[in-house]
């Protein structure tokens, strides 16, 4: 399924690095409290060991918090991806085990300081930072996004020098001390520019599910989706393996009969609908006070058109005497979502200056 490496779990466009389970907590605690919409969207990654203390804290939150996934050394949960001995060996495979869990083109949001890695020196701390750069190097074509947290003081010149060699803005770093009054809410705002879009999607054998996307997701969403209907300014635009390529789509007219019937189709999938009177249709499409047999036929007509835009008209049934996407097929429909206030990272406030 669409960015899902395994059944219960998928790569999430926002994923947070942590250490100790304490200080994940906190994190968790602060987007639950603040922005509790985002969890839908997060995996968090908690390098702490194995034990009975980090096994009751992982099922304390996959009880309390139920959209969220979590990556830690325990195991039992489909939204639980085990960290494995192997997995903290070297920087490498940490690396590629946190590449994983994210989307491509996400944001990654890291502890500067992750002490709980056997293999970055105590004395050179900072040195945490070049995973995520590692992290961002196995993404060919849409690397994440890094943001770091951390508890230090004065950081733009303890390593700042490092983070701007590694290739990051000291001024992305965030004050684990203002994660609910800052931290959080510039994650957000983050996340709601990269990722403006809902994606609802209907899959055979698997309840509804919704992503949040941005444009960058087009190439993922109409390689896994057969329809897949988007907005644009100049009138829905048509795309999907069975329209054509990756990056082939069809515009259509705004407020065109067409654009409304294909709208009706995916909405009444989406909904699991019985599909779209055929009486109905050739009412809407059809002249005024037009007799049956001549509704039939515009109907008819008209649904020819919308199965020629396809690369199998079959895709469209007519079953009980009304239209509908054939049984089998993925389908998707993106909109407009409630997007969240905009923080830039940095309109910092005066306090944070200099830091």
């Amino acid at each position: 399924m669409l960015w899902r490496d395994s059944p219960g779990l998928e790569r999430r466009p926002l994923v947070f690095v942590e250490d100790h389970l304490y200080h994940t907590g906190e994190l968790v605690a602060a987007i639950a409290a603040t922005n509790s919409d985002l969890l839908r969207d997060v995996t968090v990654c908690a390098i702490d060991r194995a034990g009975p203390d980090t096994d009751a804290t992982v099922a304390d939150w996959l009880a309390r918090y139920p959209d969220l996934q979590i990556s830690a050394a325990s195991s039992g949960s489909a939204r639980l991806k085990t960290i494995g001995h192997a997995d903290l060996e070297t920087a490498a495979s940490f690396a590629k085990f946190v590449a994983g869990l994210i989307r491509p083109g996400g944001i990654l949001v890291q502890d500067v300081q992750l002490s709980t890695l056997a293999f970055v020196p105590a004395d050179r701390w900072w040195e945490s930072i070049y995973i995520a750069a590692t992290i961002r190097g196995l993404f060919a074509d849409r690397p994440p996004t890094v943001r770091f947290v951390s508890n230090k003081r004065g950081y733009a010149a303890t390593f700042g020098r490092d983070l701007s060699e590694a290739g990051f803005d000291p001024r992305d770093v965030l004050d684990k001390s203002e994660l609910a009054t800052v931290g959080v809410p510039a994650i957000a705002g983050l996340f709601a520019r990269r990722c403006p879009l809902v994606l609802d999607v209907a899959v055979p054998g698997a309840a509804g599910r919704s992503w949040r996307v941005g444009d960058a997701d087009r190439a993922d969403v109409e390689s896994d989706l057969d329809l897949v209907l988007w907005p644009s300014p100049q009138g829905p635009e048509l795309g999907g393996r069975l329209v054509g390529a990756a990056d082939a789509r069809v515009v259509i007219r705004a407020g065109s009969h067409e654009g409304k019937t294909w709208d009706a189709l995916i909405a009444d999938r989406l909904d699991a609908g019985d599909g779209l009177p055929v009486i109905d249709v050739g009412e809407r499409v059809g002249p005024p006070d037009a007799e049956r047999a001549e509704i039939t036929n515009v109907a008819a007509r008209h649904m020819h058109t919308l199965r020629s835009r396809l690369r199998d008209g079959a895709a469209i049934v007519t079953v009980n005497h009304a239209y509908r996407i054939a049984d089998g097929l993925r389908v998707g429909r993106v909109r407009t979502g409630d997007v969240r206030p905009s923080v830039d990272l940095r309109e910092r406030p005066s306090h944070l200056e200099g830091r």
